[in-house]
């Protein structure tokens, strides 16, 4: 894997060419589900049904390898002049781009950024930032600037996190070096003022501030890939629906319709966030228990929350369509497409049932991670205030 630029969507526009990255999945040990639904309720703060305590017991690591598991995305990119390389997260839940640095004595095996090895580095005089999550977890350090690199096209001067200090979580994750935040600028803790794509677009690099996402399913190959300034058309089948954002912060609009098999059951609209972050769907408690209960077999638990029979995907109840209605565009999934790896047996004969793609939690908004995504091709655009979708292709 390496930083590169894909030729069937590097076609010119007014001389303006569209550069991409591929992205890889991760290999050996990655977090279990109930790992993931903990990481993403400390992400926003929070509260499940699920102890804190029992989810903590349950989380662990599974392989990539296991049934039903699908892919981590990391994609490469270079920092300053020469290019320092690092693997990161493209996650359209933060807006910050962090990545550890020479001094940090506590970063595991990653790659250690090293300005004085940089000859456009430039230091924000000696300004601290830090990210903390609600588990404990999180990073901080300080901000500097340097050139960023992404494939073939890069932009000077962006402002960085250089991390001194991360939670032992993170040090841990050997395949995982940083996070590339994609959201709006105004939800940065490093004092940004604009996000890189609109420094890209306002150089005259790419022809929009704007990100194709696409995220390829274990199934086939597990391979990814972000396209900047314009979305590749290889990846997606039909045309882009675009859907408004409702504000400028996460990539946030609004869910104004969720059917199960065609039935209504939002009685109004709530505020969804789309997440390239987050593997999971997080939705409210009762949304949550009204699309388990029309799957047969579907148990809640306090320890492990919701599991679905593994042989959903080979079963009619596994085409019970989950329809969301993001602005006035209705997406839908196959309950199906919901079923992940297999969940412990809790001793009383439940030995064939999987951990389900969608979380609960006490929450009056939705978050859209990479359980819907990896069904959509994504656009992300900042001219535009808005975000596309269709349906995604291999």
């Amino acid at each position: 894997m390496g930083l590169s630029r894909n030729g069937a969507s590097a076609e010119h526009d007014n001389n303006i060419y569209v550069y991409s990255i591929g992205l890889a999945q991760k290999t050996g040990k990655v977090m279990n589900t109930p790992a993931r639904i903990q990481k993403a309720l400390a992400k926003y703060n929070l509260e499940s049904r699920i102890s804190p305590s029992r989810l903590s017991m349950a989380a662990s690591t599974i392989d990539l390898s296991s049934v039903h598991v699908d892919v981590e995305y990391v994609g490469t990119i270079g920092i300053g002049n020469p290019p320092q390389l690092f693997q990161m997260d493209f996650d359209t839940g933060s807006a910050d781009i962090w990545i550890p640095h020479v001094d940090c004595a506590r970063c595991g095996a990653h790659p250690l950024f090293d300005p004085s090895e940089s000859s456009s580095f430039s230091q924000d005089t000696n300004q601290t930032w830090g990210l903390r999550y609600g588990d404990g977890s999180g990073v901080q350090g300080t901000i500097g600037r340097d050139t960023v690199h992404l494939g073939d096209l890069s932009h000077p001067n962006q402002v960085l996190g250089l991390v001194k200090a991360e939670s032992a979580d993170l040090a841990m994750d050997s395949e995982l070096d940083g996070i590339f935040g994609l959201a709006y600028p105004s939800l940065a803790f490093t004092g940004q003022k604009q996000s890189i794509l609109q420094g890209l677009k306002e150089s005259g690099a790419i022809s929009s501030a704007s990100i194709g996402v696409y995220l390829g399913r274990a199934r086939d190959g597990g391979k990814g890939e972000l396209s900047f300034g314009k979305p590749n058309p290889a990846h997606y089948e039909g045309e882009l629906k675009y859907v408004p954002v409702t504000r400028k912060k996460f990539w946030q609009v609004s869910l104004n319709g969720l059917k199960i098999d065609g039935q209504e059951t939002l009685t109004e609209p709530i505020d969804a966030i789309i997440d390239t972050g987050t593997t999971l769907i997080i939705l409210p408690s009762e949304l949550a228990d009204s699309i388990h209960a029309t799957i047969p077999g579907a148990k809640f638990s306090s320890m492990y929350g919701w599991r679905m029979p593994c042989e959903l995907k080979a079963s009619d109840a596994g085409d019970t369509m989950v329809s969301f209605t993001l602005g006035e565009h209705e997406f839908s999934l196959k309950a199906s497409e919901l079923v992940r790896e297999r969940a412990a047996p809790t001793g009383d004969g439940e030995k064939k049932l999987c951990y389900s793609g969608i979380a609960e939690a006490n929450t009056p908004m939705i978050i859209m991670g990479d359980t819907f995504l990896r069904s959509f091709y994504s656009v992300y655009d900042f001219d535009q205030d808005a975000i596309g979708f269709a349906p995604a292709r291999p």
